[in-house]
Parts: structure tokens; C-alpha cells; sequence
């Protein structure tokens, strides 16, 4: 006698997209607009002084961060040369498109200026920085954590397990520590901006030459950033080797960079909300929320398949540095346009509707990068 047997029931439609959409927009973006709309809210309610705020954040909490994040990272110094390079080429890359085709449509010098840094230079710090942390948080003795590993002991450098276990053993997962990284970002980007993006606006602005000089040498993350290479270099990436009276001032300004910089962010956002120049505004947001990433995208894929050592950061951390790439338009395009005279106007609208609308984008990007690198 023969079993009947019956066709196996059909399994339900996974809902982890669903899931994964509301964990994105609950655990990671959610906590960065409720800052951002309670720093809006101190603006309007208290008028809270701008320029007070902007110096805490670019003289105290981001030179905190950077030597707190370098002097201790255990990225190796190949990733670190890499993640710097790669920033450089994309913003130049994105600055010929933007000169190209501006002056082919014979855009005004100020309009130009405008757009261009508008597009090249984005909130890694303010936004990027904070989503990184969110999105990747980097926990010791577990995926996602920096240093060591709870299953086997060994150190962990460039997002990658480096444990020398049987060759049976299967390869553990990537490290994935976003502030790490994200801290070169950060640095490559106030560098670029203080220098490149200074000398843009100048040019729109026709400002002196030698006031440029002066503000750039003034900002402190220069010299913090040369302080934090060589202490890494004496400590080789080791926190525990770093003398309390330093470690802890340096650990509770980098606590507090990523709050005070997101109600920053609000309070200079309330502060110029302006309804969008449609034209000039459409092409930013395009090319800053879409293009970006995806020329970033490209960028690590062709030197992923080159073969090139120093600039191969595939698959980690060129997930984060996409990811990140897809950040709105950063507030110092807005503090340096208004510094030198350029068109302030549009740079605020920049600033205002690529924060707007990158809540829909960076969406998004996080589930294609989930779903294409796990």
C-alpha cells in the first residue's frame, strides 16, 4: 500500500525587507532627527548663538574625536592611506563634473561655486559620523566590534579578522567598526573643505589669498591629527598604553561629538529653512544623494578588481564609505560661503533639502548595502 502524500505547503513571503526597513528607520535614523529636531527647537526657542556652537564642535569635540579614534584604531596604515586617498579622488572627481558641465551651461561664477562645493564636500562629520556609529557600532568579541575577538583572542586590523586559526577553521566575519574608519573620513573631508572648498568660495568671492592661508592653519585638527599618527604610531593602535590623563579627556570628547554636533546641525538648519531654488537645488541633490555613492560605488569595484593593494578596501570598509558618500551636503559649505560673501542663499537651500530628503535616500542605500554585503 502506497503513502499518499501531499505537495509540501508553500512558505510564507519573508518579511525581513519590512523588518529590516523599520530597524533602519527606528535604531538608525530615527535617533539622529530626534537630535537634529530637538537642536531646531533650541533655536527657536532660546536663539541659541550659532557660531558658539560651531566653534565648541570644530575646536573641542571633532579634535577630540580624531585623536581619540586614531591614535587608537586598529586599522592598519595601508587602510588608513587608502580610505584618505580614495575621499581625495572622489571629491576631485565630483568637482570636474560639477566645473564640466557648469561650464558648458555657462552657470554664474557664484551660482557655480556654489553648486560645486555644495556637492563635493558632505556632513561626514554631523550626519556621516553618526550614522556610522549607528549602522556599524563596532563592539569588541562580537561581528561588527573592533579589537579583539572573544572566539579566538587575535587583534583585528583593516575590518578584518587577521586570527591565524586552522586552516579549517572558517573565516570570521568581517570587523565592522564605523567610527574607525569614518574618523579618516571626517578628516579627509574638514581638511578638503578648509582648504579646496575655502579656495572655491574664495574664488566666487574674490577674497584674499592670504586670509585663506590664515584660517586654514588656525583650525586645530590639523595638529591633532599629526599628534594622534605619531601617538599611534608609539602604541601601535594599543588604548591601554595611553596615559589615563589623556585617554579619558580624549574618550569623553569623542562621547560627546556625535549629540552636540547633530543639535548643531538642527540649530543652523532652523535657522536658514528657505524654499529651494528648484534648478540649482535638483542637480545637488541628485548628484550629492544618488551619484555620489554610486560613483563611489564604481570607484572601489574597478580598484577592487585591479588589484591595486593600496586602494583594495573591498568588501569593508567600502561598505561604509558608499554608505557614507550618500550624506547630505555638510554645514561648513554654508559657513565658508558666508565667510567669504558667496551665495549664501543657495548654499543653505543645499544644506536644508539634501538633509530633507537624504532620510529617503540613505534608506535606501542601507538596504542595497545589506543586502549586497550581509
Amino acid at each position: 500500500m502506497h503513502r499518499r502524500t501531499f505537495p509540501a505547503a508553500r512558505e510564507p513571503i519573508s518579511s525581513a525587507p519590512v523588518h529590516e526597513l523599520t530597524s533602519i528607520l527606528l535604531n538608525i535614523l530615527l535617533p539622529i532627527l530626534i537630535l537634529v529636531a530637538l537642536g531646531a527647537w533650541l533655536r527657536m526657542q532660546f536663539n541659541v548663538d550659532l557660531a558658539t556652537l560651531g566653534k565648541i564642535n570644530i575646536y573641542l569635540f571633532v579634535p577630540g574625536f580624531v585623536y581619540q579614534k586614531v591614535s587608537t584604531s586598529s586599522l592598519p596604515w595601508s587602510d588608513m592611506g587608502g580610505i584618505m586617498i580614495i575621499t581625495l579622488t572622489q571629491v576631485f572627481v565630483l568637482g570636474a563634473v560639477v566645473w564640466g558641465l557648469g561650464r558648458l551651461l555657462r552657470v554664474n561664477r557664484m551660482t557655480l561655486a556654489a553648486v560645486a562645493i555644495a556637492v563635493m564636500f558632505y556632513n561626514s562629520g554631523n550626519y556621516g559620523l553618526p550614522l556610522a556609529e549607528l549602522a556599524y557600532p563596532g563592539r569588541d568579541g562580537v561581528p561588527g566590534g573592533s579589537g579583539a575577538t572573544a572566539a579566538d583572542g587575535q587583534s583585528t586590523a583593516g575590518g578584518v579578522n587577521r586570527a591565524t586559526a586552522s586552516s579549517h577553521t572558517p573565516a570570521a566575519p568581517p570587523v565592522k567598526n564605523g567610527g574607525a574608519v569614518q574618523a579618516f573620513v571626517v578628516l579627509t573631508q574638514n581638511v578638503l573643505t578648509f582648504t579646496v572648498g575655502l579656495s572655491i568660495a574664495a574664488w566666487a568671492g574674490a577674497a584674499k589669498w592670504t586670509e585663506i592661508f590664515t584660517k586654514i592653519f588656525r583650525l586645530p585638527v590639523l595638529y591633532v591629527l599629526v599628534s594622534a599618527l605619531l601617538t599611534r604610531w608609539l602604541i601601535n593602535g594599543d588604548a591601554s598604553k595611553l596615559p589615563i590623563f589623556i585617554a579619558k579627556p580624549a574618550e569623553y570628547l569623542a562621547a560627546w561629538l556625535v549629540p552636540v554636533a547633530l543639535v548643531t546641525l538642527g540649530a543652523q538648519l532652523a535657522a536658514n529653512p528657505r524654499w529651494p531654488r528648484w534648478r540649482p537645488i535638483a542637480f545637488v541633490l541628485v548628484l550629492r544623494l544618488i551619484f555620489g555613492p554610486i560613483q563611489m560605488l564604481t570607484m572601489l569595484w574597478v580598484f577592487h578588481k585591479l588589484g591595486i593593494k593600496a586602494l583594495d578596501l573591498w568588501p569593508w570598509p567600502a561598505e561604509l564609505l558608499i554608505l557614507t558618500a550618500a550624506v547630505p551636503t555638510a554645514v561648513n559649505t554654508l559657513l565658508i560661503t558666508l565667510e567669504l560673501e558667496g551665495d549664501a542663499e543657495l548654499a543653505a537651500d543645499c544644506v536644508f533639502w539634501t538633509t530633507v530628503f537624504s532620510c529617503v535616500t540613505i534608506v535606501g542605500w542601507l538596504l542595497l548595502l545589506r543586502s549586497w554585503f550581509g
